[in-house]
């Protein structure tokens, strides 16, 4: 007796198996790459700081709090080279950082074609650096200290979406 093999007739199950299975060793091999990437900060490199900063440091910093954290742009090197404030709320903390909730949207730039630069109303970031701030105006003098205010004597207000 003569038995059908399941694929043998139905060539849309064979491509779907295969598109899986090929779907399913990328997978794989993109977790693989996650798992063995170590991040590496350069200290002195013109970043915020050289550790993680302790969020008890910070006491005011509570969940649901709405306070400001910042939106910079990095060099190829990891360098800060400007930013901008950005209003937000603390989600969730922990001793070491503080999962955080845009809630306005900041472009550092917008150029046609190239990827977002700035936070979208509504994204969510962990801040593990502990530049949380009051207020905007707290915020933007640390930036401006340091030479990272974008481009402007004044804050530029950021293009909210409300």
């Amino acid at each position: 007796m003569y038995r059908k093999h399941l694929l043998a007739g139905n060539p849309l199950l064979l491509v779907l198996l295969l598109a899986l299975l090929l779907a399913g060793c990328q997978s794989k091999k993109r977790s693989e790459e996650v798992k063995n990437y170590a991040y590496q900060e350069e200290n002195g490199s013109g970043s915020t700081s050289g550790a993680p900063v302790r969020m008890e440091s910070k006491p005011w910093v509570e969940e649901g709090v709405v306070c400001y954290g910042l939106v910079v742009g990095i060099d190829d090197h990891g360098r800060i080279q400007y930013g901008l404030p950005i209003k937000a709320r603390v989600l969730e903390l922990r001793p070491d950082s503080a999962k955080m909730k845009a809630l306005e949207t900041v472009s550092l730039a917008q150029v046609k074609g190239c990827s977002k630069m700035g936070l979208t109303k509504g994204d969510t970031w962990w801040e593990v650096e502990g530049d949380l701030f009051k207020t905007r105006e707290e915020a933007t003098a640390w930036l401006k200290e340091r030479g990272w205010l974008l481009g402007q004597e004044e804050a530029p207000r950021p293009v909210t979406k409300d």
